[in-house]
């Protein structure tokens, strides 16, 4: 198979899977907790001089912002939620 049509074959691939994705009514499985990394910033140091100084940061370290996720069964779509609501059980006795 030649490269062109090789490349031609997983385009359409790819584009099957989009549509696949896009028509599917997501069957979301339990949802589990998964920090998405990033790099956070600290100090501060002087960059610029003279009559237009600037400051940018010292240095980064890497931090977790808490986050949840849910998969699709169906088509393996990830969806992710950074906040929390509380969920209500039930009831019980108010003895005043």
């Amino acid at each position: 198979m030649p490269m062109n049509e090789k490349i031609r074959q997983l385009e359409a691939d790819i584009e099957k899977e989009r549509k696949k994705i896009s028509n599917c009514n997501h069957i979301f499985g339990k949802s589990f907790y998964n920090p998405e990394k990033y790099m956070k910033g600290y100090g501060s140091v002087q960059d610029g001089a003279g009559s237009d100084p600037h400051w940018s940061y010292a240095g980064y370290t890497e931090a977790e912002k808490p986050r949840w996720t849910r998969i699709c069964s169906e088509c393996g779509y990830e969806q992710h939620a950074y906040e929390q609501q509380p969920i209500i059980t039930g009831y019980e006795p108010s003895f005043k």
